[in-house]
């Protein structure tokens, strides 16, 4: 299949008439999706107990996520958002012996902010440097290993520069010392393959609205059967434990799995959407998505270079997920210029970030560099 019949399938951008290039922010929904948000509101109207086929739907997100990573059902949990997937896992650890909660200069700031609420607790934060602002490396993280390190808990892919982390290093290291690895996949999620098995990677967080494809509003949360079973959350919900629908009020036993770190009601309306995007790129293919992604974001450097932009963005392919961040000198006027020229980006880190992802063609990384020369160089 040609990728303009992939393009035909998501509304926003079949047109032609935008270069959507936000998905690192807000992805677009497929055809697919939006029958799958008008299928949730007819039920609301047309079924008399509709739980059943609304608890269904979060099954099927579920399990398609899983497929994703390569996890087991009953080791993904649904959440909203990477903020309440990390407290609950914040909340089951103490820090008496092991104080110590490792994160970059890079990350998403609701990751330190999470562990910084703890630190009331007795957790200590602790920061891998990047050095050149784009990347961190490996060593980064093992240089600020100790025997006290609880966890790692770090993005996957660094939100405002692309960068992509080099996992299994990282992860060997945290475990020689007897901690976790959590990390943050919102931005590597849909367009890098992740194999949780393979990558040892104990805890991982990831949710729709970006390069899933799915809307907002739905997150997930997978962490190793064995490690899930040790844990016990104090964050917790009716859904959290197990017989939920006996409703137990007294000594409520855990779910086993990671369901123990559900909360309550789950975002029922999103799962709609987000199942209709999780298989969307399930048939596309994550390794197809990962090749083209790779190319495509390499030629928006490249020809961002060539009118002389610096590109706050790893090179490597190995290094880089999906963002390309080019800097310009007034990120607000050249953000808002886009946007009146239809080029749907966004803004961060001195500059203007574009999320490519795989319907994404290298004409388009040539117009959106040729408005940005347009308006940032204006004749």
């Amino acid at each position: 299949m040609s990728i303009e019949s992939w393009r035909a399938r998501f509304p926003e951008i079949s047109t032609g008439d935008r270069i959507h290039l936000n998905n690192c922010s807000v992805g677009p929904i497929p055809e697919t999706g939006l029958e799958a948000a008008d299928a949730f509101k007819r039920s609301l109207v047309e079924e008399i107990n509709p739980w059943e086929a609304w608890l269904e739907t979060v099954d099927e997100a579920v399990e398609r996520f899983a497929e994703l990573i390569n996890a087991d059902v009953d080791e993904v949990a649904i959440m909203t958002s990477a903020t309440q997937a990390i407290s609950g896992v914040a909340s089951a650890f103490d820090f008496d012996e092991r104080d110590e909660v490792v994160t970059s200069d890079l990350d998403f700031p609701t990751v330190p902010h999470v562990w910084h609420a703890h630190e009331s607790r007795g957790a200590t934060v602790r920061y891998a440097e990047s050095g050149d602002r784009h990347h961190v490396p490996a060593e980064a993280y093992i240089e600020e290993l100790s025997d006290r390190t609880q966890l790692v808990c770090t993005a996957h892919a660094y939100p405002f520069t692309g960068g992509l982390l080099d996992v299994e290093p990282v992860a060997d290291a945290v475990h020689d010392r007897g901690g976790y690895l959590f990390l943050d996949a919102y931005q590597s999620a849909g367009i890098v393959p992740i194999d949780v098995k393979a990558q040892n990677i104990d805890m991982l967080t990831a949710g729709s609205p970006k390069f899933l494809l799915g809307g907002p509003g739905m997150a997930f949360l997978y962490v190793d059967r064995d490690v899930a079973n040790e844990l016990e959350p104090t964050a917790r919900g009716w859904f959290g434990v197990k017989d939920r629908f006996d409703f137990p009020l007294r000594d409520p036993e855990y779910a086993p799995g990671t369901r123990r770190f559900e909360m309550g009601t789950p975002p029922v309306p999103s799962a709609f959407t987000a199942n209709a995007g999780l298989e969307t790129l399930l048939e596309y293919g994550i390794e197809n998505v990962r090749e083209r992604v790779v190319e495509t974001s390499g030629h928006l450097i490249e020809a961002a270079e060539a009118r002389g932009y610096s590109v706050a963005t790893p090179r490597d392919d190995e290094r880089r997920a999906g963002v390309v961040n080019v800097q310009v000198e007034n990120p607000d006027a050249t953000l808002e210029a886009l946007h009146e020229r239809n080029v749907k980006v966004s803004g961060r880190n001195g500059g203007i970030r574009a999320g490519v992802h795989f319907f994404n063609t290298e004409s388009e990384m040539d117009a959106f560099v040729d408005v940005l020369d347009d308006v940032t160089n204006p004749r």
